[in-house]
């Protein structure tokens, strides 16, 4: 280090500016430095505990944030699914009401077929066992005839011929009624004939406009 005791002229010229700067900055440049120079500004510490609370307040913001994201989120979520839910239940319920209907309704078939069956097979029987089943039904043949043209005829089965002309004696007397015997048409039942007219109450016939009315197909021929 230079001497500072050497006068400045004997100095060389990196001794006169090295004594010269930090002398000068040391004795007379203070003042120089304090009002050319600005100060630093001093940045207080930070205080743990505040920062502690900044962070606190920080998460619990989030945290409520994310709450109600996540509430609206699952809310729309769940709306979704319960009308899908619905929508699935509704079908299934028409589904459900439907197949109760239709079985219903099968069931009703069923059990008007088998009363068919059933009132069929009575009907067979009592035509067998009471001969007199056939009165009334050749009376209601002939009530509906428009007039009485001749030749007016009742054929019926053979086993019926007798029967009919012991209880029809004075209707076959006044209106000059025909009683013949036809071996195809089934004893209970008979066909009415006049010179324009006919009508069939044949036991086939009158059973099939029973089962028409009744929106059934049930041949009066099978068992």
């Amino acid at each position: 280090m230079a001497n500072s005791n050497i006068p400045k002229e004997q100095q060389s010229a990196y001794e006169r500016w090295e004594m010269a700067s930090f002398s000068d900055l040391d004795h007379r440049g203070r003042g120089m430095v304090a009002t050319g120079l600005p100060k630093k500004k001093e940045v207080p510490s930070a205080n743990p505990a505040d920062i502690a609370l900044v962070f606190e307040a920080t998460r619990k913001d989030a945290y409520n944030k994310g709450m109600q994201e996540g509430f609206a989120a699952g809310m729309a979520q769940a709306r979704e699914l319960a009308q899908v839910e619905r929508e699935q239940f509704l079908t299934l319920m028409n589904a459900f009401s439907n197949a109760l209907e239709s079985s219903d309704e099968q069931i009703a078939e069923d059990v008007l077929s088998l009363a068919l069956d059933i009132a069929k097979s009575m009907l067979k029987v009592k035509l067998n066992v009471d001969e007199k089943v056939l009165l009334p039904v050749v009376l209601d043949a002939i009530h509906y005839l428009p007039q009485i043209q001749r030749p007016a005829r009742i054929l019926v089965h053979h086993d019926d011929m007798h029967l009919l002309r012991a209880h029809m004696a004075d209707e076959i007397a006044n209106d000059h009624w025909q009683i013949h015997e036809d071996s195809s048409i089934e004893r209970g039942g008979c066909l009415v004939e006049t010179g324009a007219n006919q009508v069939d109450a044949t036991n086939a016939t009158r059973w099939k406009r029973i089962t028409e009315a009744l929106a059934q197909n049930n041949d009066w021929l099978l068992p």
